[in-house]
């Protein structure tokens, strides 16, 4: 016969079972959530040297950089003292040479282009069989090698044969020739015409 003293008993280990076993189920579920993995680099090279190709087989562009180092989780590729060079076009026959010291890679998705950002100590050489060039300095350019196309929002130095331009921002039309300047709340659009010698 189960007097009161050991009913209460019965209960409380009855509780304490009941207890343990769904603590024990939350504990399975807390462990078995999945992780979140880091951004931890996959794949890194030092002097590394990339060459794209058109889809033509003709060269595009190529990229030397002293050590580059993949993301995989964000799918970014970093550069350190990069050098790119635009190759020559139909429309455009001398190479463009950019040199900076970071740089990094956004690969081509769905919604973009391949982008291609430099920043710290920009400057971008075009020298021409004729004896022309055309040298850009900045801060930051942002590249889109599909395009043959650079842009910044940062302050710019063009320098050419026939003088010097100073803008606060810049979008260039690499294939082209054209650059259209804009300006800055510190840096207003100014060229300076050097003498043509003869």
């Amino acid at each position: 016969m189960i007097n009161s003293r050991n009913l209460i008993f019965l209960v409380l280990v009855l509780l304490v079972a009941v207890a343990t076993n769904y603590m024990s189920e939350n504990e399975t579920l807390i462990t078995e959530q999945p992780t979140f993995a880091k951004n931890d680099p996959d794949l890194y090279m030092l002097k590394a040297n990339i060459l794209q190709y058109t889809n033509e087989g003709a060269k595009q562009h190529r990229i030397k950089a002293d050590r580059l180092t993949h993301f995989p989780l964000t799918d970014i590729t970093t550069l350190v003292e990069p050098n790119m060079v635009l190759y020559p076009t139909e429309r455009r026959p001398d190479p463009w040479d950019i040199t900076s010291r970071h740089g990094r890679l956004l690969p081509k998705v769905q919604v973009r282009d391949e982008v291609v950002e430099l920043w710290d100590d920009v400057l971008a050489v075009r020298n021409a069989s004729n004896g022309k060039f055309i040298q850009i300095q900045t801060e930051s350019l942002t590249i889109y090698p599909d395009k043959d196309y650079a842009e910044t929002n940062q302050k710019v130095f063009i320098d050419e044969n026939s003088g010097r331009t100073i803008a606060g921002g810049m979008k260039a039309y690499l294939d082209e020739g054209k650059f259209y300047f804009s300006s800055s709340p510190d840096t207003r659009v100014r060229t300076i015409m050097l003498p043509a010698f003869k």
